[in-house]
């Protein structure tokens, strides 16, 4: 369900209709995470977008837009290279600032709600 539509949208984050959206292999540290996304809504120029986000168990390194977070389901440590450790789980809020590069630990299959604001518009690609 990606959009750029205006009128009011909804998404149940547990159970929704997520596509496979895989972790390069280079950036796996431990275990076969595998990941699933949908985009809610997406602003013309791609720099804003929301959506739900999936993941298995693993170990691996992330570089991320600026992103506000609420898990959903799941248990996961998000370690800053040179920063403390985040310890979430259902019902945490958490924002990493963009261009933060992080070792996600998911212990048990990760459910989130996401809104991005990616400075360059590219992390997701051309609008389709």
């Amino acid at each position: 369900m990606s959009t750029t539509e205006t009128t009011p949208l909804k998404q149940h984050v547990s159970d929704a209709p997520v596509e496979p959206v895989p972790i390069p292999e280079q950036d796996v540290i431990a275990g076969s995470p595998r990941s699933a996304m949908t985009i809610l809504w997406r602003s013309h120029d791609g720099r804003l977008y929301n959506g739900v986000w999936h993941c298995t168990p693993g170990i691996f390194m992330l570089t991320h837009p600026a992103e506000t977070i609420c898990v959903v389901e799941g248990r996961v440590t998000i370690t800053p290279q040179g920063g403390d450790p985040l310890e979430l789980g259902p019902g945490d809020l958490a924002f990493i600032p963009e261009g933060t590069v992080a070792r996600w630990e998911v212990h048990e299959t990760i459910k989130k709600a996401f809104h991005s604001h990616d400075s360059t518009g590219t992390m997701l690609g051309p609008l389709g």
